[in-house]
């Protein structure tokens, strides 16, 4: 590998192993939220106490998937940091977004739909094009992978829905008394169990588009 290129190998990695942990998590946080459906029913109906229906929701916040975001989107961050950078060193003339756009992208309005990101992730695509020779100037003409446009509808445009559901319930969680808060777990049970089941496709997608996005780009490089 030339010593211009900075090494993604061992954080792409690292991404696929936390990626990988995450999908059981994930189905394990699916199977937390039809048992606090069944407690909020069962407060509804009188059958468990306010005390118990309150600890099946604190059980349900803190869903163990949520612990390995952070380190997935550091990452991330730095992987296309460097991967930015690499472009450079490769020619990749008339680059759209720069290295320090991996930071502040995913912050940036609207950052709550990540388009900035997504953005990016097609531009790394284009440019980590391993049969482009050195200063080809029509890098940005070349196709991008279906997984980079299928993980950011998934990531960030579904999630959106979960805004009238279960996100305007915790927002709200402390102006409503338990028996409002336990008919909304009821009452969206559904469409969070469906938002549950589109996040772990989600993470399967962004993990075959990270494989595929660091193969092709350690190729460019000539990485071992």
């Amino acid at each position: 590998m030339p010593s211009q290129f900075q090494r993604i190998k061992g954080l792409a990695k690292a991404i696929d192993i936390l990626l990988i942990i995450t999908v059981p998590l994930q189905a394990l946080g699916i199977v937390g939220l039809l048992q606090v459906r069944g407690k909020a029913r069962d407060f509804i109906d009188g059958e468990i106490s306010r005390r118990e229906f309150t600890d099946a929701t604190r059980v349900n916040v803190s869903s163990l998937s949520g612990l390995l975001v952070i380190p997935i989107a550091v990452l991330t961050i730095i992987v296309m940091y460097r991967m930015a950078q690499n472009l450079r060193a490769l020619g990749r003339h008339g680059a759209t977004w720069a290295p320090g756009w991996s930071i502040g992208g995913w912050f940036c309005p609207p950052c709550a739909i990540y388009a900035i990101p997504w953005l990016m992730f097609r531009e790394l695509w284009r440019g980590s094009d391993p049969t482009l020779a050195p200063n080809d100037l029509g890098w940005k003409q070349g196709a991008v992978s279906p997984l980079v446009n299928v993980w950011w509808v998934l990531f960030g445009l579904v999630p959106m829905i979960g805004f009238v559901t279960s996100a305007g319930l915790v927002t709200n969680i402390g102006s409503i008394d338990e028996t409002e808060i336990a008919q909304r777990f009821d009452d969206f049970a559904v469409i969070n169990v469906v938002l549950a089941l589109v996040a772990i496709v989600t993470t399967v997608v962004y993990l075959l588009m990270m494989r595929q996005l660091t193969g092709r780009h350690m190729q460019a490089t000539r990485e071992q």
